[in-house]
Parts: C-alpha cells; structure tokens; sequence
C-alpha cells in the first residue's frame, strides 16, 4: 500500500523528468553566458589585438633585453632573474593576437601577428646565440637542463595559463594581477633563450629542447584563447566572411598538433616519473642492505645507466667497521636481486666513532722511583715520536676542518729567533685558503698545543694540469689515470662541482682550436661521467678565450657549489 500523498514514478517519467532538468539547466547557461558576451567590449577587445601585431623597434629593443635578461639567469642559475624577464617580455602579446585570428578567421591579423612571431624568434635566437657563444661561462646548469626535457605538465601549464590571459583580455577584470602572472605561468623567451644558448654552444640537445617547449608553450596558449574567445562570442560569422566549415578544419588541425606534440611530453614524463622510481627503489634497497643500528648507516648515492643499459650505483656508507669485499660482494647481489636487473656496485666507506669518548680512569698515585740520567739520543728520539703522535692528532682534526681538501703532507720545526711554531702544510685541494681561515687554523692547533703556531700553506691542485700536443684530442693513459683520482674525491662530497677549462692552441686558425679545445673538454668530461662515475650535471666546461698559453692544456677543479643566495 502506497504511503498517502506519494506518488510513483513509473519508468517512462524518468527520462522525461531528467530531460526537463537537463533543458533547464542548459537554459540556465546560456542566459549566464549571453549576459557575459552582452557585457564584452568587443570593439575594445579586437583594437587591443590591432595593437599587439603591430612592429616596433621598441618592441623588439624590450624583446631583446628580456632575453639577455634570461639568459644571464640561466647561466648563473638565478631563479629570480629569470622570473624578472618573463615579466619584461613583450612576446606574449602577439601569441594571444595569433589566437584571436584563428578563431575568428582575420586574415590580416593573423599574418601580421605570424609574422611579428617568426621575427622575435629569429632575432631571440640570433641574440641569445651570439652572447652565449661570447659567454666565458658556457656550463648547464639545471634552470638549463629544466627547459630542455619539456613533459605533459608544461602543456597543462601553458593551456590553463594562456585560458587566464584570454580572459583578462576580454573581460578586463584584474588585468593588472592576472597578465603577469600568465607571463610567469607560460614563460616563453626562457625557453627560446636556452635554444639560442645551445646554438651559441653547438649544443644542439638544448636547441631542440628548448625550441620545443616554446613551441609546446605557443600552440598551447593559441588553443586556450580560442576556447574562451568563442566562448565569450568571436567567431567567424562575426569578424570574417569565414563559415564554420572553416573554423571547424582549423580547429581539427590544432587538435592533430595538439595530439602530435603530446607524444613526446608524454614519453618524457614517463621517463621521469621512471627515474623517480627508480631512484627510490634504489634508495630503499640500500637502506635496507646498509642501514644497521650501531653499525652502519646510507649517507648518499648516485645512479646511472651506461651504454649497455647496466644500472651503475655508487654509494658511500658511514661505518663503525669496515666491510670486507666479501660482504661487498654480497650486498651487490642483494642489491641486484632487489632490483629484478644487474648492476654495477661501487661503495666507499667512512668509518667513525660509536658513542662518545671514553674517559680515561685515574690511575693511583706511585712511589717515587729513582730515575737514571736519559742519553741525549733517547731524549730526542721519544721526543721527535711525541711530537709526531700529537701533529698526526692535529693533522687529522685539520683534514676533518677543510674537507674535501687534504694535508698530504707536513713539515714542522723549531726556530730560535721566532717564538712560535713553525708548521709547514702541503694541501691538496683547489681552493686557497684565505686570511681568516688559516687564522683559525692556527688558533685551533696553538689552542691544543698549547704554544703560538705559524702556519705556511702550499697548495697543490686535486689533478694536475693535463698538457695536450697540438691537435690532440684523445686522453692518453696517465691522464686518464690523474682523472680517477676525481672519483674518490667526489665521493667524500657528492655536493662538488667539476669545472673543466680547456685552453686552445696558440698558434693556427682561431676557429679550430677552440672547436679542438670543445672536444679535449668533452672527452674529459665523458672519461668523468663513463669511469670516475660523476653525474654529468655535476660537470661543466669552459673554453678560455682569453691569451692562449704556450702549450695546448686542461685544467680540471673540484669545488663546493656555490650556495645560493636569498
């Protein structure tokens, strides 16, 4: 029995009810979007496009700084200054200009704002290639590196950016807030700077990357403002004699590109979220295998792939004891079972104290001893043993104090006219300590001694000058030998930065040497990267183009990274 005043719906007043409420509601929209396109301006709207296609050389004088702007922030690798010329950069004006053609089907907008297009790419290009190629700093750094493997996020980015600036356009709502904002959003004259960077340094890896997500960024922004231009109302049966015929092939032909580009992007983030996994398979593998209470503990590793597609994994363990090359070879094993492929294990170990100091017990007082004259021979020998034990203490608190660097080797003495002690320290490192540094050093050392120290610095570099005959180009053995040595230095400090500068022949053709001088960079940096296992993002290259040196050499530094500033 029905409960009363309810009614059943039977089955054929379902579909009608859904009907009616999806009738009203599309009802409802349209109203809502016929009273916003009654309140666009669109005499205002189509004179601000006019505008924007318009060539200056105002335009291309902003255009230009912008983009020595940005490439000077990709070279230091300075965040800040790169936003600075996003904001300068006058380029996005006629990228909206080119949708607005599109979708309404304007001839002579479009022309003008392609046209305006193709000469700010080739002049960006031409400007960005011929400082790059002038730069004495031509290393990549990672706002480089981030802009030459462009993923599908960077096409969301552009597409939802370039919505907001096609909507500032027309309603003129929050203009000021919204275009710079866009403008950081979709960040197109980076991209071409870092194309022009690879065409100045014949990298042509960045020139395609580069030029690639610009082009991703363009047609990304062309769709978005024809989307919401149409919804606001311009289309062709308003602004040109174009059908919908027309408008309908142009919008299936953005779609095709639109598809086309995103297979890379695609590939791309796939690839990267794989090396994402990847690492943090590698990292929990490791923990599991190194991290041991009271034993040992994973402080960094790096990984890599070579040629074959064998997985190289280097790692550096902190150790109360050393592991034997038996228990090395078994976590290798272990490891490569982990991981479900075979992999090619490294491991550098730092061994350290458990706990803190042990307080040594006090011993009883003793009876006093009669005590026999000691031989000058004795007295110097147990004193030279004395004073060695306890420089070797403070030798190792100094290498513990200017690591990466190293005290190879020392010298120490005692001067009748100078009352303090005279200690000289042969360090192996490439950076000279300063004033203030070698101060400290000596007040920790007198401080412990007891006595006012003199320090005297030598320094000697981690590998030593790599002197090439002219034209030669392939590492011969005992440089390749000097190279491995950067392999355990980078391992007590994965944080290092490696700065090949490569000095080109003095005599012959200018052009030449440099692009021999590339090469000698290059193999080097490639022998790093293959053997010494250094990620090549910790490795940049220099050409000198400064006075040529007599002999054709390299120069190969290891030092920490700079820290960013705030």
């Amino acid at each position: 029995m029905k409960p009363a005043g309810i009614n059943a719906l039977t089955p054929f007043e379902v579909p009608r009810m859904a009907n009616g409420i999806l009738a009203t509601l599309h009802l409802y929209l349209t109203k809502k979007r016929e009273g916003q396109i009654s309140q666009i301006n669109r005499e205002s709207v189509t004179k601000d496009v006019y505008q924007d296609v318009q060539v200056s050389a105002g335009y291309f004088l902003l255009l230009s700084l912008a983009n020595l702007i940005a490439l000077c922030g990709l070279i230091v690798n300075s965040a800040p200054v790169i936003i600075g010329a996003m904001l300068i950069s006058p380029l996005m004006g006629p990228i909206l200009s080119s949708g607005f053609a599109f979708i309404t089907g304007n001839n002579t907008i479009w022309h003008s704002a392609l046209k305006k297009i193709s000469l700010s790419v080739a002049v960006t290009l031409m400007v960005a290639a011929i400082a790059a190629w002038l730069s004495p700093l031509q290393e990549a750094t990672s706002e480089i590196l981030a802009r030459t493997r462009p993923n599908l996020y960077d096409l969301i980015i552009a597409t939802l950016a370039g919505v907001a600036g096609a909507v500032a356009i027309c309603t003129k709502k929050n203009y000021l807030t919204i275009v710079p904002g866009v403008a950081i959003a979709t960040a197109v004259i980076p991209p071409l700077s870092v194309a022009g960077f690879g065409i100045g340094t014949g990298n042509l890896k960045f020139f395609l990357g580069g030029f690639f997500l610009f082009f991703t960024n363009f047609v990304a922004i062309i769709f978005a403002t024809c989307a919401v231009l149409f919804y606001y109302g311009f289309s062709p049966a308003s602004d040109s004699y174009l059908g919908g015929n027309s408008l309908r092939k142009r919008v299936i032909y953005l779609a095709a590109v639109i598809g086309i580009i995103s297979i890379p992007l695609v590939y791309t983030l796939h690839t990267s979220l794989t090396q994402v996994r990847l690492q943090k398979v590698v990292q929990t593998a490791l923990k599991k295998e190194f991290d041991r209470e009271g034993l040992s503990r994973l402080t960094s590793f790096t990984q890599s792939e070579d040629k074959e597609g064998k997985l190289q994994v280097n790692a550096v363990i902190s150790t109360t004891k050393y592991l034997s090359e038996k228990d090395i070879a078994r976590a290798e094993k272990t490891l490569g079972e982990n991981l479900h492929r075979p992999i090619a294990f490294q491991l550098e170990q730092i061994k350290v104290q458990p706990g803190g100091l042990k307080d040594e017990p006090i011993k009883p007082g003793l009876v006093p001893v009669s005590i026999k004259p000691r031989q000058p021979a004795e007295i110097v020998n147990d004193t030279r043993t004395e004073t060695m034990r306890l420089m070797n203490e403070e030798i190792a608190k100094i290498s513990a104090v200017i690591a990466p660097a190293a005290v190879t080797e020392y010298t120490f003495g005692i001067n009748s006219r100078q009352p303090e002690f005279p200690l000289e320290l042969h360090l192996r490192t490439d950076v000279p300590l300063n004033e203030g540094q070698i101060l400290l050093l000596e007040r920790m050392i007198g401080s412990d001694l007891g006595i006012g120290v003199r320090l005297d610095i030598r320094i000697t570099p981690f590998i030593p000058e790599l002197l090439f005959s002219p034209a030669e180009t392939i590492l011969r053995e005992e440089m390749k030998k000097s190279l491995l040595s950067a392999k355990a230095i980078f391992a007590t400090d994965p944080r290092l930065r490696v700065t090949i500068t490569s000095y080109p022949e003095p005599l012959g053709n200018r052009t030449k040497n440099l692009r021999t001088a590339r090469e000698r960079a290059q193999a080097i940096a490639t022998f790093l990267t293959e053997t010494a296992a250094i990620p090549m993002e910790r490795i940049s290259t220099v050409i000198d183009r400064g006075k040529a040196p007599d002999t054709p050499k390299v120069k190969v530094t290891l030092v920490p990274e700079r820290e960013k500033q705030p």
